[in-house]
């Protein structure tokens, strides 16, 4: 028997483990299984037996049920939907307002249901779906409501808190705007008042708080934070003296008045630039006690700043640390901003040292604001010594706005190999360079010709996805004028300002087109003016500054080209600029000229008769009449000889003369068209010789004549015709 049962426990010995397991993984199902049969006992003792009766039985809700699956007569019962919707309002509210819709589909008599019954129904709804953000849907029910009923005070109350406390400000106004359209409604409830106040103030609806802030006072005594939301949206607003008499009235009705609340009403008083109001409200607080802080004098102290006076400023911050306030980053930073903006660098330095010495924990703004002082100084030197002085505190690095300054400043001087070793340090920092760096290196290019520098700058800043602007395409018309890269300059206004998608503004052109005439490159200075005309219509302020350059240049054949583009481009043109032109050209002697400002001085509708006189003229030119190799302009043809006729005829004894292309075959027809005389070189000089060129001059003379002779003949017929009609 021993060895049998020494047999059997080595064998169990050896099936410990598995065992072991087999045990473990019975003592879990036995316990798993009892557990559930303990939870579907605890379910049938809450759902109770089927068919029970009772009013916790009528409110439960069937799972199974949906609103396509609801009998007709169902949805017909007012007591049947009331009871569910109101039971589905609690957890499930998307069915609840379902089931609602589809009664009302279905027939549901609205109207004849008792009032208690209608206003659970909609009470429900409102507030189910106000619960979970459905503002839209709380109007729209209320809609459906005012058609059968009014909307109780009771059912507004609930729902302009429910959308106060879940953020929809609007929604929450939108719903009193139309609840308070019926005129039955009356609002007793100061909370509302309260509520709606302060989602007013929330949506900056600004024009709401006086009235609801009267409507409140009306219904009961305002709170604190009904009187800090009404100092909101005076601070908001600049509305000083709101601000001021909202005090007054807290003292009166002994509601106390936090530093929060003076704070505001400060802001407001400094924002409105009321400085002594500020002041006055300063020593008050001073005196209730307690109010008072580094936020405080930080306010006021910034309006001093704003304002220039630093020295008040300073008596300030000196004033609030004999009461034991001590200055934070922002008061320091106030003073710093305002000595620099007032060019006082040496009192900036001076609180800088004062800083650091009481341990204020510095940060980059505060250094960088330093740093721009000194290089508005012209002191870069003292500049780039600061940033080193940064780049040595462990807590803190320069930021873009740091190197762009330093950069700026290095360019400005002359340094750019030290503005590009700064914008080597501001890579190895990480920071990427944005448009004001490159602009600035682009500057700096300038003074010495840097263009193929100024070329890989502009790459880069392209590759960087750095997008250039009005601002960069200046600078580079700029460096392309200094350098005389006419042709280049041109090219960025024809491909590259469209390339980047850069708005092709006319000022672009202008600079280009001055800096053109600048160096009497007439040529290209029209080139530009006609690139501009494709993009827009130059303004008369624009040709009166290309035009006074022409004048002052002596550039007269480029004025006229200017003026008779802008006549093809309908821009106008100050007949004062015009006037000025024609006399600049008579002075100069030049009729050839003056003949191509008064053309184009007709196609601008310009009245000769008014300009003539200012330039004195004895005759005027009016060519090319016909084709000839000595003249560019287009031939006018000895049609537009009426037309200049009539322009002047006001004038009296104006002469014209007929330029460009006349000989002896056509020097009749112009006179008899309207021209005084003509102007004939090569029709006489091509000749045999010198008798044939007086042959030829007298010839021409006698055509003249009896061309005049004929057209005073034709005006004594036309007046003797006159007098014989009347």
């Amino acid at each position: 028997m021993e060895p049998v049962i020494e047999l059997v426990y080595e064998g169990l010995y050896m099936l410990r483990v598995e065992l072991s397991f087999l045990a473990v993984f019975a003592f879990l199902w036995l316990a798993g299984h009892f557990l559930v049969a303990k939870n579907d006992q605890v379910k049938s003792r809450k759902t109770g037996p089927t068919g029970s009766t009772g009013r916790r039985a009528t409110r439960r809700v069937d799972e199974s049920l949906t609103p396509s699956t609801v009998e007709p007569e169902k949805l017909q019962d007012p007591q049947w939907v009331v009871a569910q919707v109101s039971a589905l309002c609690r957890s499930q509210v998307q069915r609840a307002l379902e089931l609602y819709r589809v009664a009302v589909r279905a027939g549901l008599n609205i109207k004849d249901m008792p009032a208690n019954d209608c206003q659970q129904l909609y009470s429900n709804l409102v507030t189910a779906v106000i619960r979970v953000g459905q503002a839209d849907d709380a109007l729209s029910l209320m809609k459906d409501l005012r058609r059968f009923q009014h909307v109780e005070a009771a059912l507004l109350a609930s729902a302009t808190k429910l959308c106060t406390s879940k953020q929809l400000f609007a929604d929450c106004l939108s719903i009193y705007d139309f609840t308070s359209q019926d005129p039955a409604l009356e609002i007793q409830d100061k909370s509302v008042w309260s509520c709606l106040l302060f989602c007013a103030v929330e949506t900056k609806g600004y024009h709401r708080c006086t009235f609801f802030f009267e409507q409140l006072k009306a219904n009961g005594s305002p709170s604190p934070k009904d009187f800090g939301n009404m100092v909101r949206y005076a601070s908001s607003t600049s509305n000083w003296r709101l601000a001021l008499s909202l005090i007054d009235e807290m003292h009166k009705a002994q509601v106390e008045v936090d530093s929060v609340v003076y704070n505001r009403v400060l802001a407001a008083c400094v924002s409105a630039e009321q400085l002594d109001q500020a002041r006055k409200l300063l020593d008050q607080m001073v005196a209730a006690g307690g109010v008072t802080d580094v936020i405080t004098y930080n306010t006021l102290a910034k309006g001093y700043a704003k304002a220039g006076r630093m020295d008040t400023c300073f008596e300030l911050y000196e004033l609030m640390r004999s009461r034991g306030l001590s200055p934070s980053q922002v008061t320091y930073g106030i003073l710093l901003d305002g000595f620099i903006n007032d060019n006082e660098v040496e009192k900036a330095v001076a609180i800088f040292n004062t800083m650091r010495a009481e341990g204020c924990q510095m940060n980059t703004v505060l250094y960088t604001t330093l740093i721009k002082g000194f290089a508005r100084a012209g002191q870069v030197d003292q500049a780039v010594q600061i940033y080193e002085e940064m780049r040595k505190e462990r807590s803190m690095q320069p930021d873009v706005i740091t190197f762009s300054i330093l950069i700026k400043a290095n360019c400005d001087v002359g340094r750019l190999e030290e503005a590009l070793k700064m914008l080597l340090a501001m890579k190895e920092a990480g920071l990427k360079p944005d448009e004001v760096v490159f602009n600035n290196l682009l500057g700096g290019c300038i003074n010495d010709c840097k263009l193929e520098l100024a070329k890989d700058l502009y790459k880069e800043m392209i590759a960087s996805n750095v997008k250039p602007s009005v601002a960069t395409f200046s600078i580079l018309i700029r460096l392309y004028a200094q350098c005389k890269r006419w042709d280049e300059a041109l090219d960025l206004l024809r491909q590259e300002l469209p390339a980047q998608k850069v708005s092709p503004e006319p000022r672009l052109y202008g600079q280009l087109a001055q800096c053109c005439l600048r160096d009497r490159q007439g040529r290209r200075a029209t080139e530009v003016y006609k690139l501009l005309t494709e993009t827009s219509t130059p303004t008369a302020a624009m040709n009166s500054t290309l035009l006074g350059m022409c004048a002052k240049l002596n550039m007269l054949d480029t004025g006229a080209d200017i003026m008779h583009l802008a006549a093809e481009a309908n821009s106008r043109v100050d007949p004062r600029d015009a006037a000025m032109m024609l006399e600049a050209a008579l002075r100069k002697k030049k009729p050839q000229v003056m003949g191509l400002l008064k053309e184009a001085m007709v196609k601008l509708n310009l009245p000769v008769h008014v300009l003539l006189p200012q330039v004195n003229a004895d005759y005027l030119g009016s060519g090319a009449i016909f084709t000839t190799p000595t003249k560019a302009s287009q031939a006018k043809g000895m049609e537009h000889l009426p037309l200049l006729r009539k322009q002047v005829a006001s004038e009296g004894p104006v002469p014209i003369v007929a330029i460009g292309g006349v000989d002896l075959s056509s020097a009749a027809d112009c006179v008899r068209s309207g021209a005084d005389g003509v102007a004939v070189v090569r029709g006489i000089l091509q000749s045999s010789g010198p008798e044939d060129s007086e042959a030829k001059a007298k010839a021409l003379l006698a055509e003249v004549r009896s061309a005049l002779e004929d057209r005073e003949n034709e005006k004594v017929q036309r007046g003797f015709r006159g007098t014989i009609s009347t």
